[in-house]
């Protein structure tokens, strides 16, 4: 059954924080069986930094396909591959774009490797908080395991050796929990999608 952790109730509503009662209450509206648990806990502060730490490496994960000319090639050719709708003319204005915006956040003013190493100290800091048995927070995956299998599933599963890659294999609880939330979530997924 799926449970809802979110704060304690206050003043006769089921959560005292805007966005966990907007879920209780989507679920309510949508008929789904839920269980409710309040949480006071350090877990919230943990989900919290790996959520902006995911935030961050996601620049660096993007700036290593669209704009480090190393890995580019190799993307570019598995999209048109796998996605024959799309043409190198259309990617190369994404990557255009991409480049604008990573420039203006930031990652794009960085030399490749150095771009890279910031997402090596990223995952590095993940890979201490993953166990080399369960979940972050137990037994069981929760949303902030969720949160880390997006991107470890994209970096270990890419089909070019980036240094991303490289330490995402070296850290073997990093490797375990990817294949665990990959077999718990994988669906067939038909050419088409």
């Amino acid at each position: 059954m799926l449970t809802l952790y979110s704060y304690p109730s206050l003043f006769g509503v089921a959560d005292n924080n805007g966005y966990g009662l907007k879920v209780f209450a989507f679920l309510r509206l949508a008929g789904v069986a839920f269980q409710h648990e309040h949480i006071f806990d350090a877990q919230r502060h943990t989900d919290h930094l790996v959520t902006r730490l995911l935030d961050h490496l996601y620049w660096v994960m993007s700036y290593s396909r669209w704009k480090d000319e190393r890995y580019w090639p190799a993307f570019r050719d598995a999209l048109l591959r796998e996605h024959p709708q799309l043409n190198e003319e259309g990617l190369l204005k994404v990557k255009e774009h991409n480049a604008l915006r990573y420039h203006y956040q930031g990652i794009g003013r960085y030399e490749p490797d150095a771009a890279m190493a910031r997402g090596v100290a990223d995952l590095q800091a993940i890979a201490s908080l993953v166990p080399e048995s369960g979940y972050v927070h137990g037994d069981r995956p929760g949303s902030i395991d969720a949160g880390i299998y997006g991107f470890i599933a994209n970096i270990y599963f890419y089909d070019s050796d980036t240094p991303l890659k490289q330490c995402v294999a070296a850290h073997a609880s990093l490797v375990r929990h990817c294949h665990a939330l990959h077999a718990a979530v994988s669906v067939a997924v038909s050419p088409e999608a």
